[in-house]
């Protein structure tokens, strides 16, 4: 059976100052082939709901290799304590922000997947423009 979500579990490191120990966050990144320049990326968090956030898939992609992004989230590639090759991405909001660590190579199999359900610059002949105007004008 054919699917167009993937939905790819992930613990990331939690990266602070505080000398408390690894502490990792429970994640998933979703990707679907209806919203196909998009990676969610949702968040269990023990004291409440699961928190999303919403980025491109192409900024998820260029942060493997180089420092990208700007503003409520950045990615950039490093190596963990061990030598291993990381990416961390960092995320703000108004309530704060928070540093996470995951392992590159688990990055890079869930962007394989998506690039397999929808390959790199094929991502406009999924996209509906009467759609895209419908919600930003909120014409429906």
């Amino acid at each position: 059976m054919y699917s167009s979500t993937i939905r790819y579990p992930l613990a990331l490191r939690l990266l602070d100052d505080a000398d408390e120990g690894e502490r990792y966050i429970q994640a998933q990144l979703c990707y679907t082939a209806s919203d196909p320049l998009a990676v969610t990326a949702v968040f269990d968090t023990t004291a409440r709901e699961p928190v999303p956030w919403i980025f491109a898939r192409d900024l998820l992609g260029a942060g493997l290799d180089e420092p990208s992004g700007h503003g409520d989230i950045t990615i950039w590639p490093a190596l963990d304590a061990h030598g291993t090759p990381t990416v961390r991405i960092r995320l703000r909001s108004p309530e704060g922000d928070a540093a996470l660590e995951a392992p590159a190579s688990a990055v890079e199999d869930f962007l394989i997947q998506t690039w397999s359900l929808v390959p790199r610059g094929l991502e406009g002949h999924l996209l509906s423009i009467d759609a895209v105007l419908d919600s930003l004008l909120d014409r429906t």
